[in-house]
């Protein structure tokens, strides 16, 4: 049997949230067996569909649509929904060091060796200026 094309773009709604980004695709007439959704080797988001749009089933109506997912997203937790029409795509973010490629326990590490260094340093000039105070300043209320 021959069909007949119709490809269309469904209209998109992308929500930037603080843990997850979130892509709604508004797709009224579509069952969710109608969908795909995939992740490409390239590490793009391929979202397709297709269903019949006569009777007669010789037309059908298609689309693909394909999105950049950022280094920011887990890719292994992306998750799609299908209902009442729109396809949510829920995409998590990963933690922000881990989105930066910091090692989480070496960073803290750091952080902690220059505190104390920051503490040594200023305990010894604390010291240092206590000691001229007492040496060299003529000050009544000290007492010698």
């Amino acid at each position: 049997m021959e069909f007949t094309y119709e490809d269309f773009e469904p209209f998109c709604k992308w929500k930037r949230e603080p843990n997850s980004d979130t892509l709604e695709i508004h797709l009224p007439g579509f069952k969710r067996q109608q969908l795909r959704v995939q992740l490409s080797s390239s590490g793009n988001l391929v979202i397709s569909g297709e269903r019949e749009s006569d009777s007669d089933g010789k037309k059908r109506n298609r689309f693909r649509r394909e999105f950049n997912v950022s280094n920011e997203i887990e890719a292994n937790q992306i998750q799609a929904k299908f209902f009442n029409g729109i396809l949510y795509v829920i995409m998590p973010m990963r933690s922000t060091a881990a989105a930066a490629g910091v090692d989480v326990k070496a960073s803290t590490m750091n952080w902690n060796k220059r505190l104390a260094m920051e503490i040594i340093v200023a305990v010894s000039s604390a010291v240092a200026v206590g000691v001229y105070v007492t040496k060299y300043c003529q000050c009544s209320h000290l007492g010698s």
